[in-house]
């Protein structure tokens, strides 16, 4: 297979495409020896790319940075950063093309997945990303527990009140309990959820929640997206049979100590 075809793949079985999809890095028509997703294309990631034999890589965030909202007319400067220069150096040396394939699988796997994995039941609510779920009664602290082991976690981040009683759960996956999606949070509490099990959040995010009086369970932005994008990695195995495909597990980068 051709690197280009994938993005035909993608295009049909998600039924989306924006921008945010798409080559981010080397040929589009590259004959693909080897497929690796991802969750970022990481120095370690790439380099076990290399390793594998993969000259294709599958990301589900983007390659460089700033944020693209947060590029302007002289975004090719940002190619000189530390980290954009380091990947650009490991991709050209080891002849790997790379495509960010976000939304797609958002909606294709990854949020869907998550909630699977976190054994919640059938959405009470299913508005395109909008995912609440009404569970038997419980507290935050032990639904916080039950997460933990779910995902088998270390540990979570909890905010709020543990003994606060939980019938209603929203799922902002990913990056979407961030303060640059707060309007996002915002759309869960008007469906009146009892706590979110996010993603990832910050201090900002997390203030405006409290002050709704909803408790907070964060697991991880790539914790919550590994499951689909494992998932999605099986699934290629299947589309392309004479094609290697490799998950590599960007694993949370933070630890407790």
């Amino acid at each position: 297979m051709r690197a280009v075809e994938f993005r035909d793949f993608l295009k049909q079985s998600a039924k989306y495409f924006n921008p945010e999809e798409g080559f981010r890095f080397g040929n589009p028509d590259v004959e693909v020896n080897g497929i690796m997703v991802s969750w970022m294309a990481t120095a370690e990631a790439i380099e076990k790319a290399a390793e594998e034999g993969c000259n294709f890589m599958i990301v589900h965030e983007d390659l460089f940075y700033p944020f693209d909202f947060q590029r302007d007319a002289h975004f090719e400067t940002c190619f000189t950063w530390s980290v954009n220069c380091k990947r650009v150096k490991m991709l050209s040396e080891h002849d790997i093309t790379v495509f960010r394939a976000h939304g797609a699988l958002d909606r294709l796997c990854v949020l869907d997945m998550f909630a699977e994995a976190l054994g919640l039941p059938e959405p009470s609510v299913n508005q395109e990303y909008v995912r609440v779920y009404d569970l038997p009664g419980t507290t935050a602290g032990e639904l916080a527990l039950e997460v933990k082991m779910r995902l088998g976690l270390e540990a979570v981040r909890f905010v709020g009140k543990p003994d606060h009683a939980v019938k209603r759960v929203g799922l902002p996956w990913g990056g979407m309990a961030l303060t640059l999606n707060v309007g996002f949070i915002e759309t869960l509490l008007s469906h009146n959820p009892d706590a979110l099990i996010a993603g990832e959040t910050d201090e900002y995010s997390e203030f405006y929640v409290l002050d709704a009086g909803v408790d907070v369970i964060e697991v991880g932005h790539s914790v919550s997206e590994n499951i689909g994008l494992r998932r999605f990695s099986e699934d290629l195995k299947h589309q392309y049979p004479g094609t290697k495909v490799v998950f590599f597990e960007c694993k949370k980068p933070w630890t407790s100590l």
